[in-house]
Parts: C-alpha cells; sequence; structure tokens
C-alpha cells in the first residue's frame, strides 16, 4: 500500500537542499519516518485500512503539520463537539484522499448541506448510530459512492437524496423508522444490495419487483403481510430475507426466481409452503439460523469491489453465489413458526 502527500516546498532554494545528492538519502529516510506515524494516526475518523488515490493535478496541497493537525482534531474522544469533529473527518479526508470516510457513532441529528462538497473519491461512507432523519444535497455529488451505511438513525422514508448516485451499489439502512420506499430508486441500476430490516415497513415496497438487476435484499423485521405476485418479476435476486413479518402465504411466482439461492421466511404464520420452492435449482441450505444468515447477506462479497473500492483485486475469484447442492436444495425456513 502506498499513500500519496503533497508538501508544499516554499522556495526553489528548498526544492535544491532537499533533492542535493548529499542529502537526498538522508532526506528519504527522515520523509519515510515522518509518514510512518501518521500512517498509524489514520485510524481517527476512518473505520479501516484504506487506499489513497491517486492525486488530481488541482488537488488542494496540505504540509504534514496540517494534515497531522486534522488527525488530532477528527479525534473522536477528546471532548469537542459532534459537527467540529465531522468537519475535522471532512477536512482530513480531503487531505488524504482516503476512499472511506467513517462519521458513525457521534449523534448528529443534521449535516450541513455542502458538507460533502469536493468528496467525489470518496467510495464507502458511513452515518451509522447518529439520529438522522435526512441527508445533506451534497451527497448527490458523491459520484464515486458504492457504499453507504445509515442504520441506526431516524429515518422515516428511504432518502431520496440517494436515487442520483447512478454507481452506487450497497445500502444499508436498518434499524430505522422507515414505512415507505419511493419510486426512485429504481432509478440507481447500479444498486446490488439492499439491507432495510427492522423497519416500520407494512407492506412490501413495489420498486423492488421493478429492479430486476437487484441481487440481495433483507427486508426482516418489517410488518409485511403479503408478497405481491410481481416478485415473479426480480430476476436477479440471489439472496432475500422476510423473516420476523406478519407473513401468512407464500405466492407461487417465488418459483420465478431462478437465480435464488438463499432464503430466509422464519419467524413469520406460514402454515405450508409451495411446492415451487422445491423446483429452485440453486436453493441452499447456507446457515443455520437467522442471525447467521443475515449475516452472509451483510458481508457477501462481490470479486469486482476489489478493484473498484479497493484499487487492488484482492476477491479474485471470490464466488458471488456459494455453490449449489446438487444433493440439499433446501431452505432455511421455520413455516408453522409464528411471532
Amino acid at each position: 500500500m502506498s499513500l500519496k502527500y503533497s508538501v508544499k516546498i516554499k522556495s526553489q532554494s528548498d526544492w535544491k537542499q532537499y533533492f542535493s545528492k548529499a542529502d537526498i538519502f538522508i532526506n528519504v529516510i527522515k520523509y519515510l519516518f515522518i509518514i510512518a506515524p501518521l500512517m498509524a494516526s489514520f485510524g481517527c475518523g476512518q473505520s479501516e485500512p484504506q487506499k489513497a488515490e491517486p492525486e488530481t493535478n488541482n488537488a488542494p496541497q496540505y504540509s504534514e503539520a496540517e494534515i497531522q493537525r486534522y488527525v488530532d482534531q477528527c479525534d473522536k474522544h477528546d471532548g469537542k463537539s459532534p459537527m467540529d469533529i465531522v468537519r475535522a473527518c471532512v477536512r482530513l479526508n480531503k487531505a488524504t484522499h482516503y476512499h472511506t470516510l467513517d462519521l458513525k457513532g457521534l449523534n448528529i441529528d443534521t449535516l450541513p448541506d455542502d458538507i460533502f462538497d469536493g468528496l467525489e473519491h470518496v467510495k464507502i461512507l458511513y452515518l451509522s448510530e447518529n439520529a438522522l432523519s435526512s441527508l445533506p444535497k451534497s451527497i448527490s455529488e458523491m459520484k464515486s459512492l458504492k457504499r453507504v451505511h445509515l442504520g441506526w438513525n431516524q429515518f422515516e422514508e428511504f432518502p431520496v437524496e440517494l436515487f442520483n448516485i447512478g454507481g452506487l451499489k450497497d445500502v444499508y439502512i436498518s434499524k430505522n423508522k422507515i414505512i415507505r420506499v419511493g419510486e426512485g430508486l429504481k432509478n440507481i441500476k447500479s444498486l446490488r444490495r439492499v439491507i432495510i430490516s427492522h423497519n416500520d415497513l407494512k407492506e412490501f415496497p413495489h420498486v423492488f419487483t421493478e429492479m430486476s438487476w437487484l441481487k440481495i435484499l433483507d427486508l426482516g423485521t418489517n410488518s409485511i403481510d403479503i408478497i405481491p405476485k410481481s416478485i415473479s418479476n426480480m430476476s436477479g435476486i440471489i439472496g432475500l430475507s422476510l423473516s420476523d413479518n406478519d407473513l401468512k402465504e407464500i405466492p407461487v411466482e417465488i418459483g420465478d426466481l431462478k437465480n435464488l439461492t438463499m432464503l430466509d421466511v422464519s419467524s413469520n404464520k406460514l402454515h405450508s409452503l409451495p411446492v415451487e420452492l422445491a423446483l429452485l435449482p440453486k436453493l441452499i441450505e447456507p446457515v443455520r439460523n437467522h442471525s447467521g444468515f443475515v449475516n452472509n447477506l451483510l458481508g457477501l462479497g462481490f470479486e469486482e469491489d476489489g478493484e473498484e473500492i479497493y484499487g487492488v483485486s484482492l476477491l479474485k475469484g471470490y464466488k458471488t453465489t456459494p455453490p449449489a447442492s446438487q444433493a440439499n436444495r433446501t431452505m432455511w425456513l421455520h413455516s408453522s413458526q409464528t411471532r
């Protein structure tokens, strides 16, 4: 992994001194010893090891001292106000061009509309564990955003500000108060995973039945009582959870989901299941309980993420779906279990 930093040199004499033949080796060693502790410090405000993006010609220039100051200001444990921390973490991200911005767990209930200006490079955004009920307009300018985490907030509607992010792939928005998912969601043709469990949905959102490209959908722990027949249109789905709802029957049209590999309809009010389920060619039993099943939906890897998010082929050869067992084409469900 390599990190690129732009350091301002004030005069021509500085350049000559820095790159002189006599001192170049010493200066390289000094440079490495300066950057190493900075790399260790960047865990603050960032949730995982990250790769810096290549610097563009018009990227702002920052000294090591400025970057270190942003690291210190982004410290979430020194008594600063939540918004001060947000601004510091945003400045730090702009300085380093990290692909991830972590603003989770700050108890913020609103964000300035322009807070995400200049963050077109960010690919993963964490806003979970706050008190947000809406998103700032500038999030729609984050054109590189692939994954957004919005769990444990106060959203009552799926955020419409996400509908114009054309490359968005994964949305995690569990543990909110969502009662509606707007039709605009189908504008995101790249979307492959929506985790929207533990909300207040009373109906299966119709928009999902118009998204044949969607691969993973978790609607567990809502209050859905009917699966629409139009679910047959979701031809790309490989993982579906409707656990812990109010379902009394499963429509035979679910048998049209030929790519379905993981299905969880446990903890409902079902007394029978359509025979069509037994004929699905890829349906297998990947886990032994609902918690483990949901973890499969949350953490299932996609091969393209290595290049698109991390810049390396870390997941090369990783299968998007587990291999189907020819001997045991079953699913995890408790058809007679009620809540």
